[in-house]
């Protein structure tokens, strides 16, 4: 196709059929199940970049949102195009096996390239597992999968744990993860303590880190009572500006999250498109009372556990970030208030340690819907994995049209 053919196409790139290097699209998409594309076409649609790669369109149109692929040579209406020789060079180029976030080989072991990478399942993860021990001399035989949730978690037969994320992760996440773990380790914070190896580890677009194991009983949950002194001890440090944490980014993820996702149907992806945008605009008008600093991002009770000597300790340090410490609190008291997953004395003890009660002011009950929010828009992305999860996802998204309690919500 040529320049003016280009121009000509504008014209009518959203009508609802057209053609476009000789493809027959529909609505701005190919047919999914179309063999391998022509190498020596002029252009290549995202259908066709899909089956090139052996994924599907929304993992690719997850990869262009993410910025983790070649941006379109041209974009069409809503049709974004690539020269084929570009995706292919990238394609090649692309890393794999390799520690501390850079691109390593292993031609010993085989990818799992053409496995759909938006999913994470038990075996998946077991092979992935394989690779990324191999890469820091780890053994992984008679590892135990523990868990399969935003990462697959594994317990070694050392006294190691494996954190294995979704496809597309980010590298640079991971790897400050890592350096929050050394320097809460250096103040001598109650924090998981990450493996000393060069990692992250990224195999087949998943990152691998490694920590210590905090006990041999499995997870041990802290009290109310300890999470309150772990947060409110978190809340008085003061990160160094060399860990250059970033700014909260509430919806960071949460467009994403409906966009790519399969399960939902166009009408819950509609309102749950809108009632983003409507909690976006109300988290601008929130007026904060507490000072901002470093925030953990997610410190819910499931977020601290005891290790063997019940210390409580700290896990989960992705979402490191600096924020309003309202984010940090409104979990427990959303826990107690929207669930019922804490007592009322419970709740009453995490205010009288950590000292304020976010029920009190006056932005919680938007603070409260955008979590609640988010909490729907996390677990959607497990929705196809099981009919539990997804009539889980159907019930929350129901609460969120019709206002209906949360108390029969699931903790995932």
């Amino acid at each position: 196709m040529c320049f003016a053919d280009v121009v000509a196409y504008q014209g009518y790139a959203r009508s609802a059929d057209c053609t476009l290097g000789g493809l027959h699209c529909h609505n701005g998409t190919v047919p999914i199940d179309q063999a391998k594309p022509d190498p020596s076409a002029e252009w290549w649609t995202t259908s066709e970049v899909a089956a090139y790669l052996g994924l599907r369109v929304a993992t690719v149109s997850s990869y262009r949102m993410r910025g983790q692929m070649p941006e379109p040579d041209m974009t069409l209406g809503r049709t974004h195009v690539w020269r084929p020789s570009k995706i292919i060079a990238w394609h090649e180029a692309r890393p794999r096996p390799g520690v501390g976030g850079r691109p390593g080989h292993d031609d010993a072991v085989p990818t799992v390239e053409n496995d759909d990478s938006t999913e994470l399942s038990p075996a998946k993860a077991g092979l992935i597992l394989q690779k990324a021990c191999a890469a820091v001399g780890l053994d992984p035989h008679g590892a135990r999968l523990l868990r399969v949730g935003s990462n697959a978690v594994f317990r070694l037969t050392a006294s190691v744990v494996a954190r294995i994320s979704r496809s597309g992760a980010s590298v640079d996440q991971a790897r400050r993860a890592v350096a929050v773990a050394r320097w809460l380790e250096s103040v001598d914070y109650p924090a998981v303590r990450a493996v000393d190896v060069d990692q992250p580890v990224i195999v087949d677009q998943h990152v691998v880190t490694f920590w210590d194991a905090l006990s041999d009983a499995g997870d041990q949950y802290a009290t109310v009572r300890e999470v309150a002194e772990v947060l409110a001890r978190l809340h008085a440090l003061t990160a160094p500006d060399s860990l250059r944490l970033p700014a909260l980014a509430p919806f960071e993820n949460a467009a994403h999250r409906i966009e790519v996702n399969d399960w939902l149907s166009p009408d819950d992806r509609a309102f749950l498109t809108g009632k983003l945008a409507e909690l976006q605009d109300k988290y601008s008008r929130l007026e904060f009372v507490l000072p901002p600093g470093v925030i953990h991002g997610d410190a819910s009770i499931g977020n601290v556990l005891q290790d063997y000597r019940g210390n409580p300790v700290v896990i989960d340090l992705d979402g490191f970030a600096i924020g309003p410490r309202e984010w940090d609190v409104v979990l427990t008291a959303m826990y107690y208030d929207s669930f019922g997953w804490h007592t009322r004395e419970e709740y009453e003890t995490f205010v009288q340690i950590y000292g304020f009660d976010i029920m009190t002011w006056p932005g919680y009950p938007v603070l409260r819907e955008i979590r609640e929010f988010l909490m729907v828009t996390w677990v959607i992305q497990k929705a196809g994995e099981s009919e539990q999860v997804a009539a889980e996802a159907r019930k929350r998204i129901a609460a969120l049209r019709t206002g209906a309690s949360r108390r029969d919500w699931q903790p995932y």
